[in-house]
C-alpha cells in the first residue's frame, strides 16, 4: 500500500473532529507561512545591512507562497525578487535614482528602466528552468540578455554579445555615446557591489577595465587576414599599428595613452587569440574602444563571427 492510499485511508476513518482538526491546522500552515513571507517582505524594503538584504532576496525567489488550502491571488513572479534586490542594492549605495521600478496596473508585474535611457530600454529578469538556477537580466523588447546573476552560487557573468548588440549595433545610432555609457555604468556598479558587499564571482566580460583582463575571441585561431585589415583601416584613419612583442599579432596607440593588442595568447602551443585593452588609470575597457572609434567599431562588427568576444559557454551560448 503506497503512503497516499494509507493517508487517504486514515483520513477517510477519522471522526468529523478529527477531521476539522485537519482542515484547521492546514490552514494555519498556510496562513503562518503568508506571515512568513511578509517579513521577508518587511526585510527586504527596510533594511540597511546588505548580508540582511541579499538574505532575504534569496529566500523570496524561492519562496512558495500557496499551499494546499490557502492561496493568495496577488503574487510577485519569483524572478522579480532579483528585480527588487538590484534596486534596493543600489539604493543602499545611493545610486536608488538610477534605475525606475514599473509595474503593471492590476497586477503584480514589475520592470524597470535605466534612468538614463528614459523609456528607450525596458528590463526584467527571467529565470530559467534549469538545474543550476539563477536568472537572466533581460530587455524585453529585444531579448537580450545582458547578464546572469546567481545568488545562492554568488555569481554574475555578463554577456558580450547581447551587450554589443543592444548598445552598439541597435542604440548607438540614436542614443548619445555618453548616455550609453552612464547607463551601462549602473550594470557595472552593481556587479561592482555584489563583488563587495558579499565576495560574488564576477565576470564583467567585455566591460571590465583591468589593464590585467585579456579578452579572448570566438576564433581561437584567428586568420592574418583579419588583423591585416586592421592595419589597413588604421592607417586610413591615421593611425600605425606595430607588431607585438607577445608573438603574432598586433598593437595599436590610441589618444591618453590607450594600449590595444591583439595577439596569440597561445598555450601550450595551442593558438588563442585574444583582444587586451591598457590605459594608465584602468578606466578603458574593449567595449569604450569600441564605441568611441568608428574605425575600431567597423572592424570588429564586420569580422564579429571571429571577433566576437567570448562570453562563459555554461550560461550563454
Amino acid at each position: 500500500m503506497t503512503n497516499d492510499e494509507t493517508q487517504s485511508k486514515d483520513v477517510s476513518t477519522l471522526t468529523t473532529s478529527g477531521r476539522l482538526t485537519n482542515y484547521n491546522n492546514a490552514i494555519k500552515s498556510g496562513l503562518e507561512k503568508g506571515i512568513s513571507f511578509t517579513k521577508l517582505m518587511d526585510q527586504l524594503i527596510n533594511t540597511a545591512n546588505p548580508d540582511e538584504l541579499v538574505s532575504a532576496a534569496t529566500q523570496l525567489a524561492g519562496f512558495r507562497l500557496n499551499s494546499d488550502f490557502v492561496t493568495f491571488p496577488h503574487q510577485y513572479s519569483n524572478a522579480d525578487y532579483y528585480l527588487l534586490f538590484m534596486s534596493r542594492l543600489l539604493e543602499l549605495h545611493d545610486q536608488g535614482k538610477q534605475v525606475i521600478l514599473h509595474s503593471v496596473p492590476h497586477r503584480e508585474e514589475l520592470s524597470q528602466q535605466l534612468t538614463s535611457l528614459g523609456d528607450r530600454g525596458s528590463f526584467d529578469f527571467i529565470m530559467e528552468n534549469n538545474e543550476g538556477g539563477g536568472v537572466f537580466y533581460e530587455e524585453q523588447a529585444s531579448g537580450q540578455r545582458l547578464f546572469y546573476l546567481n545568488l545562492e552560487k554568488h555569481m554574475m557573468r555578463f554577456n558580450s554579445h547581447a551587450l554589443t548588440q543592444l548598445f552598439i549595433i541597435d542604440y548607438r545610432g540614436d542614443v548619445p555615446e555618453q548616455t550609453i555609457k552612464t547607463a551601462l555604468q549602473v550594470l557595472i556598479d552593481f556587479g561592482t557591489y555584489l563583488k563587495r558587499d558579499y565576495g560574488f564571482s564576477v565576470d564583467f566580460n567585455i566591460l571590465d577595465t583591468a589593464n590585467a583582463q585579456i579578452y579572448p575571441v570566438k576564433d581561437a585561431q584567428l586568420s592574418a587576414e583579419i588583423v591585416d585589415k586592421l592595419f589597413v583601416s588604421a592607417a586610413e584613419n591615421g593611425y600605425m599599428l606595430q607588431n607585438t612583442d607577445r608573438g603574432r599579432g598586433a598593437v595599436l596607440q590610441l589618444p591618453d595613452d590607450v594600449v590595444v593588442t591583439v595577439f596569440d595568447n597561445q598555450k601550450d602551443g595551442t593558438p588563442e587569440w585574444a583582444i587586451a585593452v591598457n590605459d594608465p588609470n584602468q578606466a578603458v575597457s574593449w567595449f569604450d574602444v569600441i564605441l568611441r572609434y568608428e574605425f575600431m567599431r567597423n572592424w570588429y562588427l564586420n569580422n564579429l563571427g571571429q571577433l566576437e568576444i567570448k562570453s562563459d559557454p555554461l550560461m550563454f551560448t
